[in-house]
């Protein structure tokens, strides 16, 4: 059994293939390394102990719209059963809890309430500033990340393994940089905006920027191979792009003002593609992509001209991430309509002889595996880290990037314009070191 105080795996399958999770411990166990791990708590939102209010449409004319939109029914089908059998599983061998204790603060708390009885938010409340004991007798320090984050939108900042350095004079940069333990980072905008301190993943890399234009980033995995001897290219590649969502434009209840989406599927492509990315996958880089239960979305990625196609990537896994109640039931219906409990990862492998595969590829076809975890605050996925590293072909030495990031994770690089966001000092709380 995994010991909880050093990982995020609550319980597994002898074959791996099903996982229950704790979200935010993942995300705090992915801040340290082997020799320093990370035991602090990340904020996050309480546990959700009661299934969502049942939201479907009464008509049959609007579930069949909804119908049309969503993944086929063979498809639903086969993730039904898969998900059906992963809760009978786990309910049958796993004793434990299904999350473990959360770090919330007491705003978030109030907001939680408050917005208990309303069905299209999920796990949506924002955090708050930091606790009393952490920052807040600090003036000289920022009450919340996205004031930093939006002060520096327009401009870049590049961190190599922990180590700030000015896009333009990457030159300067020298192997002596490289930081082994955690640190601490302190950005001083010229704007009126305070400073802001950033907790740095040991050996973590970053580019804080606009994924739309990427090209500081690429400039600073050639200087980084330059300086430090590295590969310019990855083993893995994970994002999680800004899908359209109808119901965050309608509502604007998003997790802060700076959480943005993409206005349609055609703009997430060009985005995407517009990366270069397949420059820098290695020969059998691992590629994820975190999609929602559209066919289009589904079909953009794995379609005869989709993402994986273009990048020559073979579909090879697919995981779905059942999100349930803190008593292990599905927080919607599985064969809800309106609104999915799951979310699905696509997991693909560049091949040098590739075969385009088919949107609605069977389970013979690939490995599917369920992780169940409590949801965190919304969109904030389960970090993999733990769970991917069987994939790469040497656990203690492949490269990872993670693009669309929101927080940073030891010896990966991240990227996006919020990569550093729950990296925050005032959003963590430090614990006792459990041995």
């Amino acid at each position: 059994m995994v010991e909880q105080g050093s990982s995020s795996v609550l319980w597994q399958s002898e074959d791996h293939t099903v996982t229950v999770i704790d979200i935010p411990r993942s995300i705090a166990a992915a801040q340290g390394t082997s020799e320093h791990p990370c035991h602090d708590e990340i904020a996050s939102t309480a546990a959700i102990a009661t299934t969502y209010a049942n939201n479907e449409p009464r008509s049959g004319k609007a579930k069949q719209a909804l119908a049309g939109q969503a993944v086929d029914s063979e498809l639903h089908g086969e993730y039904e059963a898969l998900l059906g059998q992963a809760l009978c599983h786990v309910r049958c061998h796993h004793s434990g809890p299904w999350h473990l204790p959360r770090y919330v603060l007491e705003k978030a708390r109030h907001v939680a309430k408050k917005r208990k009885s309303d069905a299209v938010n999920e796990s949506s409340a924002s955090l708050p500033g930091p606790p009393t004991s952490c920052l807040a007798d600090r003036k000289d320090l920022v009450s919340s990340p996205d004031e930093v984050l939006s002060a520096i939108s327009k401009s870049s900042l590049i961190v190599f393994n922990g180590m700030p350095v000015d896009a333009t004079e990457k030159s300067t940069f020298s192997s002596s940089n490289e930081m082994e333990i955690p640190s601490q980072l302190t950005i001083r905008n010229s704007t009126a905006v305070p400073n802001a301190v950033f907790r740095i993943p040991p050996k973590s890399s970053f580019h804080l920027g606009d994924c739309a234009d990427l090209t500081d980033f690429h400039a600073a995995i050639r200087a980084q191979a330059e300086h430090l001897d590295t590969r310019r290219k990855f083993d893995l590649i994970l994002l999680d792009p800004p899908w359209p969502n109808r119901s965050v434009r309608r509502t604007h209840k998003t997790i802060d003002s700076t959480y943005t989406i993409a206005s349609s599927l055609n703009d997430v492509y060009a985005l995407v593609m517009g990366m270069d990315l397949d420059m820098l996958m290695e020969t059998d880089c691992v590629v994820g992509i975190w999609i929602t239960n559209k066919a289009q979305v589904r079909e953009l990625i794995l379609g005869e001209d989709g993402i994986f196609a273009c990048w020559g990537v073979e579909l090879v896994e697919e995981w779905i991430w059942l999100k349930t109640t803190t008593q292990g039931e599905p927080v919607t219906p599985i064969d809800a309509v309106w609104r999915k409990p799951y979310e699905v990862l696509l997991l693909g492998r560049r091949r040098d002889t590739y075969e385009p595969a088919a949107s609605t590829q069977t389970a013979d076809k690939v490995v599917r595996r369920v992780i169940l975890g409590v949801p965190d605050l919304h969109s904030r996925k389960p970090c993999l880290k733990e769970l991917i590293v069987p994939l790469m072909p040497n656990a203690t030495d492949y490269r990872a990037l993670e693009v669309f990031a929101r927080h940073l994770v030891a010896s990966w690089w991240s990227a996006g314009d919020q990569c550093i966001k729950y990296n925050w000092e005032g959003y963590w709380r430090p614990t006792q070191t459990i041995e």
